[in-house]
């Protein structure tokens, strides 16, 4: 069967190889305009004359739980995106298309069963079995060639014969194929099935069936190397679900009622992944929604204080949703979050660490010079334990706050902190320090050096562009930088430029 690895259409539209849920990294960003160079290595990559470095950190989840993420080359991912896309037609659909969560989310009002079963899948991502996904594949595409350069490319990221590289729209792509099976043989066996991701749902009509669907279920999975879920495999009555939903939207509706005169109609559709899809689009909804948001998430900073750690992700249950969306919704109000609030809403909430920064970053535009965002950035950076994950979106926010650094005594602390930083055992944590820092005019030419020489080409190109961002370093330095290797010298020419995003 014919068929084309276009990698220079990858190449040129980076934004579809970046990952999912972390910043614009650095290591990304500066390789902006090199669609020729990363299409060129990425060849060698499928070829299997390069095989490029990668490294692993942890990203949290909910309840403060861990999950690897393997950060790849530019051009690694270029290579892996450009693969599934030239066989992606053949693939079947995927599961996390516009429409598909809203499906899954109606399942129970659309069924009249008496129960629905919920269920997903243990750590999906790292225990997809290679030789499973290849055959797979084949069935599907009828091209060996593909799903052998495709084997080999997983085989050096993943270091083994199992699992998917994450946060990356490939991968998802990947999964919905090799998770597809256990949903259709749920549906052959007649069970009224919805997917999205690793997230079931099945309908049935008494208790036996539904401990019948669960079982067969595990069969099926454990045919796949996976496991489910335990704390997420439930049974519950149909009519259960539908008055939690009416719980849910009565909760939101009693706020709004309480700080504004018109009902709260259409505004928000609930999901279960502790998100929300908000449905205010005017300035006038946002300011008779900002009431409603700033109580809401006082009441919850109270809740939360009132009661023991081991029991506030209980009792925020009906907030969690909310909270990453009234962050969002506040970001024009008058009033500024106390830096105590964000603070705990990180702390009990990692993965929300990202809207708080959206947050911290908005109002720098919108209440700047009235407020000083480096005093929130200094109570952020000093929370203790701080994943991978959590530095790289803190130095994000670093490099993209260039204001009123002189008249801030919080300032020297937080770049202090980010000083540090060149010194973590993560390869792209370095770099992105590195790139804060030379967005604040204070790398060292020592620092740069020590971080090149300890560098691998999954960060040498970001540090050239450290050095054509903040100047001033040794004619020798830049050289021996600048000229070692075509990624080195685009990346350098493109923070010189000012092209940056960040400038």
């Amino acid at each position: 069967m014919a068929y084309r690895i276009d990698t220079r259409a990858v190449a040129q539209k980076l934004d579809t190889v970046k990952f999912q849920n972390l910043p614009d990294l650095i290591i990304d960003q500066c390789l902006t305009g090199c669609a020729n160079e990363l299409s060129a290595i990425a060849d060698m990559v499928l070829s299997g004359a390069a095989v490029l470095p990668s490294e692993t950190l942890a990203m949290p989840k909910k309840k403060f739980e861990p999950r690897p993420v393997t950060v790849t080359s530019t051009a690694a991912r270029v290579a892996y995106t450009a693969l599934v896309n030239s066989i992606s037609d053949s693939l079947g659909p995927r599961s996390r298309d516009e429409g598909n969560r809203q499906k899954h989310e109606s399942f129970t009002a659309r069924n009249e069963s008496n129960y629905i079963v919920e269920f997903d899948i243990v750590s999906f991502y790292e225990y997809v079995d290679h030789g499973i996904l290849s055959n797979q594949l084949l069935s599907h595409t009828l091209n060996s060639e593909a799903v052998q350069k495709l084997r080999r490319v997983l085989l050096s990221v993943s270091k083994g014969n199992r699992g998917l590289p994450q946060l990356l729209s490939a991968s998802d792509h990947l999964s919905d194929v090799y998770i597809g099976t256990l949903e259709r043989r749920l549906a052959r066996d007649g069970y009224p099935t919805v997917r999205f991701a690793d997230d079931f749902k099945a309908a049935c009509p008494d208790w036996e069936t539904a401990n019948v669907i669960i079982e067969r279920a595990a069969e099926y999975a454990r045919e796949l190397g996976l496991v489910l879920s335990s704390e997420k495999t439930v049974i519950k009555k149909r009519a259960t679900i539908m008055s939690e939903e009416e719980s849910k939207a009565r909760f939101i509706n009693d706020y709004h009622e309480k700080t504004a005169s018109t009902q709260l109609v259409n505004t928000f559709l609930w999901s279960r992944y502790d998100d929300l899809i908000e449905e205010v689009d005017t300035p006038r909804d946002r300011e008779v929604m900002e009431p409603t948001m700033w109580s809401l998430v006082d009441d919850w900073h109270r809740l939360v204080k009132s009661v023991a750690p081991e029991d506030s992700f209980r009792v925020d249950a009906l907030y969690r949703p909310l909270l990453s969306k009234a962050l969002g919704l506040l970001e024009e109000h008058d009033e500024r979050l106390p830096d105590e609030v964000l603070q705990e809403i990180v702390f009990k909430h990692p993965l929300f660490l990202i809207p708080v920064c959206d947050y911290v970053r908005a109002r720098v535009v919108t209440h700047a010079p009235l407020e000083d965002p480096w005093q929130t950035l200094h109570t952020l950076v000093n929370m203790g334990r701080q994943s991978p994950w959590a530095k790289l979106w803190l130095l994000d926010s670093v490099a993209q706050t260039n204001i009123r650094r002189s008249n801030s005594w919080h300032y020297v602390p937080v770049m202090n902190w980010v000083d540090q930083q060149a010194s973590d055992r993560h390869e792209v944590v370095r770099a992105q320090a590195a790139w804060a820092a030379s967005c604040h005019e204070r790398l060292s030419e020592s620092t740069l050096m020590d971080l090149y020489t300890h560098a691998s080409p999954l960060s040498q190109h970001a540090l050239a562009a450290c050095m054509g961002k903040q100047q001033g370093f040794g004619n020798g330095i830049m050289q021996s930088i600048k000229q070692d290797g075509p990624l080195n010298r685009k990346a350098f020419e493109w923070a010189e430029s000012g092209k940056t995003s960040t400038s």
